[in-house]
């Protein structure tokens, strides 16, 4: 799981506290900062932002809404075991990926059963209501009671006043703004989809398995948030791939070097059609004088090393 840099948090956490959804959050953001403090547990945007992706999960369900939540606690266990956050990647206890992923659906549980307008108490349960009662089987009661208890713990505010969640059904809305995590995902997409689709003769000329490490290495390259930014820059100026060619260049030069790929720079300019392409096809170490050529710097051309030499079966 990738969790938000600091100034994501802060954007994410304004977005959210103008939502629809802002008194539920309110009400979360005292239990859930109290676990970030004592008890080691991921931020409470980190813990919103990882429950909306599970209510965005059970919209793409449809009618299999509660079939789908075993599968989604089942994911979430997994990814609450790694998190990173730029280049650092932490590896967590299983238990403390399963408190983390039992919080989180504990979140996503509130946030569905939100849904019920004053005076509507008593109608007929919904989908919503099944839900709710699908994550608290599924997480168990021990988990679901401990969590919930902290969300209603608080009654009034500070002045004394009964504390009222405006209700809200996260299951029905269709404008949401999309989360840090989603907006990165997208830009990420859009950089892979326009560095594949210029360089696709690579996949006829290199071998299936060196094809598919390259793929990864740009992948894990554009999860890197100062990696990506980079990417997004549009190198040389007004180029017809509409990100940052030299980039992609070097990095695959980079790669034939390093794993000792018996292939010619100049055919790998034709494979992926030509025109100025070698000038930028170069695996040295950036440096002042020749700067033309990269579309990196020197620390990132480290970190990009360090990506490639991780690719499986590439050679160290």
């Amino acid at each position: 799981m990738e969790i938000l840099t600091d100034r994501d948090n802060e954007i994410y956490r304004t977005q959210v506290l103008n939502s629809p959804e802002a008194s539920i959050f309110k009400q979360w953001a005292s239990p859930l900062n109290r676990l970030q403090r004592e008890a080691g547990e991921l931020s409470a945007m980190d813990i919103w932002q990882t429950s909306t992706r599970c209510i965005d999960e059970l919209k793409k369900a449809g009618s299999n809404k509660l079939d789908e939540v075993t599968f989604i606690y089942t994911t979430l266990i997994k990814d609450c075991e790694t998190i990173k956050q730029g280049r650092h990647t932490t590896t967590r206890t299983r238990a403390e990926a399963e408190a983390s992923a039992q919080l989180i659906m504990t979140v996503t549980a509130t946030r569905s059963l939100n849904y019920i307008e004053p005076g509507h108490e008593q109608d007929p349960e919904s989908e919503n209501d099944g839900i709710f009662k699908t994550i608290m089987d599924e997480i168990g009661d021990n988990a679901f009671i401990r969590y919930t208890n902290l969300f209603f713990a608080k009654k009034r505010n500070v002045y004394g006043e009964k504390i009222v969640i405006e209700p809200h059904n996260p299951l029905a809305d269709t404008d949401d703004t999309d989360s840090p995590a989603l907006q990165k995902e997208a830009r990420q997409k859009a950089v892979l989809t326009k560095v594949l689709t210029n360089t696709q003769g690579l996949k006829k000329l290199l071998n299936k398995p060196d094809y598919d490490d390259l793929t990864q290495c740009f992948e894990t390259i554009c999860s890197d948030d100062a990696l990506l930014s980079r990417f997004e820059m549009i190198k040389p100026n007004s180029n017809s791939w509409g990100i940052n060619r030299k980039m992609a260049l070097n990095i695959i030069a980079l790669f034939i070097n390093l794993r000792k790929l018996n292939i010619p720079m100049n055919q790998i300019n034709t494979t992926i059609g030509g025109s100025n392409n070698n000038t930028y096809l170069t695996h040295q170490r950036p440096y002042n004088d020749n700067r033309t050529a990269f579309g990196i710097t020197t620390e990132e051309y480290d970190a990009i090393v360090r990506i490639i030499e991780g690719c499986e079966g590439c050679e160290g």
